[in-house]
């Protein structure tokens, strides 16, 4: 079977500008992929707890709006750098597969 080559940069679509600026390193250690990604649900994870335990009474609607982007921009990022670490999984797994048979 033949393998499609990997692009060493996977564009992140942020969707906020026309041209993609944002791009993640296929290449890059799978510890230091593994360690963004953690890091950026980390983040959503206090964010949302910090939302969880606020009452609506005392919230500004731009707090909240505040809030809402930066959860969606930090868990798009990082499902991103998840589909590129499930990638490069599945890449080793059938360079396995090959070398065994």
């Amino acid at each position: 079977m033949i393998k499609p080559a990997t692009p060493c940069y996977q564009p992140i679509d942020t969707h906020d500008t026309e041209q993609t600026v944002l791009f993640i390193d296929t290449h890059a250690p799978l510890s230091d992929m593994a360690a963004c990604a953690a890091h950026r649900f980390t983040v959503v994870r206090d964010l949302m707890d910090t939302l969880s335990s606020l009452t609506l009474t005392d919230t500004n609607d731009c707090d909240l709006a505040r809030i809402t982007r930066g959860v969606h921009l930090l868990t798009r990022e990082g499902c991103a750098v998840l589909e590129v670490l499930q990638m490069r999984a599945q890449r080793q797994e059938w360079d396995l597969a090959a070398s065994a048979a």
